[in-house]
């Protein structure tokens, strides 16, 4: 992940005969050596990355070592994770315990289940199986975008992203999920979303939260991508 930045000098140097005592110097013309341009590959700056491994459930992944977290929390067969940008609260706590400083930070939230009997995921991934990469599917509260479908392994699933509807007046959501089931009946969702976002006056709130959401979107698969499941 990491680019080496090189710097290749090309230095000629020219030799004059020097000119005898018994006789003049005759000049000799010297053709001057133009130097062969080498193209510079300009550096760019890639996180240092953490792997996170929890060998009960035999899920692994990596995420930016400069973020916070992870947040662990396990119920029975319920594996929950959550890294972020900014500080990262235990689950469970309150709203207005949670303070944050890290203006339009992002986070995102990992949960694995084993062997899961609930099925409310259904509903929504056979929805988004029906639809074509790009296109929406809208109620009176929600909008779901679907972004792709994905293969990580065993599990297979969808990419998508999940919005309010034109029509909703609650405050903003935002957020891009991947479902990804197995044959045993393990889903593992991965959420990330936009956090203390600030929306400036005449600003549309969706805009502001999608620029967010596509600043982070390279982390976002690179922390997917890393992801094991033994």
């Amino acid at each position: 992940m990491k680019k080496t930045l090189v710097l290749s000098l090309l230095v000629s140097i020219l030799i004059l005969s020097a000119c005898t005592p018994q006789a003049a110097a005759t000049p000799v013309p010297v053709e001057p050596t133009v130097p062969t341009a080498v193209p510079v590959t300009e550096a760019v700056e890639s996180p240092l990355w953490t792997e996170y491994t929890n060998s009960t459930f035999g899920l692994s992944f990596q995420y930016p070592s400069s973020w916070f977290g992870p947040d662990e929390y396990i119920s029975d067969q319920d594996l929950r994770l959550q890294i972020g940008s900014d500080v990262v609260y235990p689950y469970g706590t309150d709203r207005t315990e949670q303070i944050y400083e890290i203006k339009n930070s992002y986070y995102v939230t990992i949960q694995y289940s084993k062997n899961t009997q609930n099925d409310v995921w259904e509903e929504t991934y056979n929805s988004l199986l029906a639809l074509q990469d790009g296109e929406s599917l809208s109620d009176a509260r929600s909008q779901l975008i679907r972004v792709r479908q994905l293969s990580l392994g065993a599990f297979e699933g969808i990419e998508y992203i999940a919005t309010l509807s034109d029509t909703a007046q609650t405050e903003p959501v935002y957020g891009r999920q991947v479902i990804l089931f197995d044959e045993q009946s393990n889903v593992l969702t991965i959420f990330g979303t936009p956090n203390n976002v600030v929306i400036e006056d005449g600003a549309d709130w969706r805009d502001v939260y999608r620029m967010i959401d596509e600043e982070n979107l390279t982390l976002f698969h690179e922390i997917v991508e890393s992801m094991t499941i033994q």
